[in-house]
């Protein structure tokens, strides 16, 4: 084996083809390539100016970009359920029956948070409060409601666009709540939305 890499080297060296690099085919960037770098779309964003590229052809007038202002992100509200959930399991407790349904409301109220901002909706719930689950207004496809006793408290579900749906239940302030979601919805998950009557 090492006569013939010997050999190949040998070959190599009598012919020059090991001494010669081999040459780099380097093309002008153009306008199209320089417009996909990374680097030039962060400069850009920034405010500095890109890397200029020559071109043939006339240089249009620059466009001015304006930084997208954010309004800041408001709390509208953030708790637990209603606490008039646990109103009948705790009264069923007195049976033996009670007992489960009381222990499920009781872990919901601790374990459960709903958080409603001017940007998104956050659903913290699961064992330990552990699943989290946050959208955004702009995903809403539809809401459909129904009143929990009272007009104060009711379960609300959330259709997305993508199919998901989002039930939130025993929401506490609930006419205020679903109209602030429903002022931040597009028109189309309007239309799909249950009306609430004014006179409510």
């Amino acid at each position: 084996m090492p006569r013939v890499t010997n050999a190949i080297l040998a070959a190599a060296l009598t012919t020059g083809a090991a001494l010669v690099a081999p040459r780099l085919r380097v093309k002008a960037p153009t306008a199209l390539a320089a417009r996909g770098r990374l680097l030039d779309e962060l400069a850009d964003l920034d405010g500095e100016a890109p890397v200029a590229v020559v071109d043939d052809a006339p240089a249009a007038a620059p466009a001015v970009t304006e930084k997208a202002v954010l309004e800041p992100e408001t709390l509208f509200f953030e708790g637990p359920p209603s606490k008039t959930e646990l109103i009948v399991p705790g009264l069923s407790v007195l049976t033996v029956i009670g007992i489960v349904p009381f222990a499920a409301a009781a872990a919901r109220q601790a374990w459960v948070k709903y958080k409603i901002t001017s940007r998104r909706i956050s659903v913290q719930s699961g064992v330990g409060g552990q699943d989290f689950t946050e959208i955004v207004y702009s995903d809403i496809a539809g809401m459909k409601f129904v009143y929990r006793g009272s007009k104060d408290v009711g379960d609300l579900v959330i259709s997305l666009r993508d199919g998901a749906k989002l039930e939130m239940r025993f929401v506490p302030q609930f006419q205020e709540i679903y109209r602030y979601i429903y002022e931040r919805c597009s028109p189309a998950a309007q239309a799909e939305s249950s009306p609430m009557a004014d006179d409510e």
